[in-house]
C-alpha cells in the first residue's frame, strides 16, 4: 500500500484532489487544449471524487464543464497497462468506456441524441503510449476515406505524453509536464500546484479518504485473486475429469462407468469422445 507521505501528483487520488480547485484545473485545461474558458464549473460534485466499488472497479472522476457545456473528464495515469492476451496497451479501448459512461451521465432518459454535449476524455500520462514522442496526442473520430470530413459527434479523446519533447505546447504546459515528472517547481503555475499537494497532504480528511481508497483497492484485489484461484482449481478439476473420462475411452469402457467415475455428463464424455475420433460403448 503506497504510503501517503509518499504521494505526488502522479498519484491519480491527489491529482484528482487537486483539480477540485477550480482556478488550476481552469489553467491546465487552457493550456494542454489552448483554448480560452470564461468559467467552470462541477456539475456532478458528487461524482468528483468517489471511492465506491463497482464491476469496473474504483473510479476517480473529475468532470467539469465551461460556459458552453462543453464536458472534460481529467485523469492521470502512471501505467502502460497491456492486453494480457495481446500485449497491446487497454487505455486506448479504456476510453470507450469512460465516453460511454459520460455520455449516459449527460442524456437524461428520453432526451434526443442532440442534447448530447462536447466531451474531451483527457489522460495525463507519465509515458509515452503512442511512442512518437509527442507532447499531445488528440483524436477525433474521422472519415478514413477523407481525413479532412469530420463525423462531427463532439467527442475528443486527449493523451497527453508527459515525456514528450516535439509538438508546440505553452510554456506552462511544459513546466506542469516537468512537475508531473521530477517535482520541479519553476513557475507560478507549478508553485501554485505544488502548495496544493502540500496543503492537501496535511489535510486529515484528505488522508482519511485515501487510506479508504487503498483498503477497498486492496481487498478488489485480494478477492480477484482468490476468485483467480478458485477458478484455476476448478478448471484443474474439470481437465482431470476429461482426462479419466478419454482414457476410459480409449479402453471402451461402457459410457455409463465413465459418466460415474468422471464426472461428466453423457453429452460431455459424447462430445470428447466425437472430438478425439473414439467410439461411445452403451
Amino acid at each position: 500500500m503506497t504510503k501517503f507521505e509518499d504521494l505526488t501528483i502522479q498519484n491519480n487520488f491527489l491529482f484528482q484532489q487537486v483539480m477540485k480547485n477550480p482556478r488550476i484545473c481552469k489553467r491546465l485545461i487552457e493550456e494542454l487544449l489552448n483554448i480560452k474558458i470564461a468559467e467552470l464549473s462541477y456539475p456532478y460534485a458528487e461524482k468528483t471524487i468517489q471511492t465506491g466499488i463497482d464491476s469496473r472497479g474504483v473510479r476517480l472522476d473529475i468532470i467539469v464543464a465551461d460556459e458552453n457545456r462543453t464536458h472534460y473528464n481529467l485523469e492521470m495515469q502512471v501505467k502502460n497497462t497491456k492486453s494480457a492476451d495481446t500485449g497491446e496497451p487497454l487505455l486506448p479501448k479504456r476510453t470507450r468506456y469512460y465516453q460511454a459512461s459520460l455520455d449516459m451521465d449527460l442524456l437524461g432518459k428520453g432526451q434526443d441524441f442532440d442534447k448530447l454535449n462536447d466531451t474531451y476524455i483527457i489522460f495525463i500520462c507519465a509515458f509515452d503510449l503512442f511512442g512518437e514522442g509527442r507532447y499531445i496526442y488528440t483524436f477525433k473520430n474521422k472519415c478514413l476515406e477523407n481525413p479532412e470530413l469530420a463525423m462531427g459527434n463532439g467527442a475528443t479523446v486527449v493523451f497527453v505524453n508527459s515525456l514528450g519533447k516535439k509538438g508546440a505546447i505553452s510554456p506552462m504546459a511544459k513546466s506542469f509536464l516537468a512537475y508531473v515528472n521530477d517535482k520541479t517547481v519553476s513557475d507560478d503555475f507549478t508553485e501554485e500546484v505544488d502548495a496544493a499537494v502540500a496543503a492537501l497532504k496535511r489535510d486529515s480528511e484528505v488522508r482519511r479518504q485515501f487510506m479508504l481508497l487503498e483498503m477497498a483497492l486492496h481487498d478488489e484485489r485480494m478477492e480477484g485473486r482468490k476468485e483467480g484461484r478458485q477458478e484455476g482449481r476448478e478448471e484443474g478439476i474439470a481437465e482431470n475429469a476429461r482426462y479419466v473420462a478419454l482414457k476410459m475411452l480409449k479402453d471402451k469402457v461402457a459410457l455409463a462407468f465413465i459418466v460415474k467415475y468422471s464426472n461428466l455428463s453423457k453429452e460431455e464424455v459424447c462430445a470428447l469422445a466425437q472430438d478425439n475420433g473414439l467410439e461411445v460403448v452403451e
